[in-house]
């Protein structure tokens, strides 16, 4: 399955969403850094979940392009079907 593409609402940032139609999994920002070895101003795509909650927000990391940035946000694990045995059978 491919990833749904990011939903860009500024011109340096993108919404990431997965499993809640609702509510973004991840923002990516458009960020320059600065080169240690040259010194160079570059630009990296910083990718960090979404929470309403500052403090519970993580960084996924640092990426050369959007694509990269929104491949990284993965979706949240859903166990669906009845609760019971794991093979069905009960002892």
């Amino acid at each position: 399955m491919s990833m749904p593409k990011p939903i860009r609402y500024s011109r340096d940032e993108w919404l990431c969403m997965r499993n809640d139609p609702a509510l973004p999994k991840a923002i990516i920002r458009r960020v320059h850094v600065i080169n240690r070895a040259t010194g160079a101003k570059v630009e990296k795509f910083r990718a960090v979940t979404w929470s309403i909650e500052t403090d519970q927000r993580e960084l996924v990391g640092y990426f050369d392009d959007v694509r990269s940035a929104n491949e990284a946000v993965l979706y949240d694990v859903v166990v669906h079907g009845p609760i019971g045995p794991a093979n069905g059978i009960r002892a």
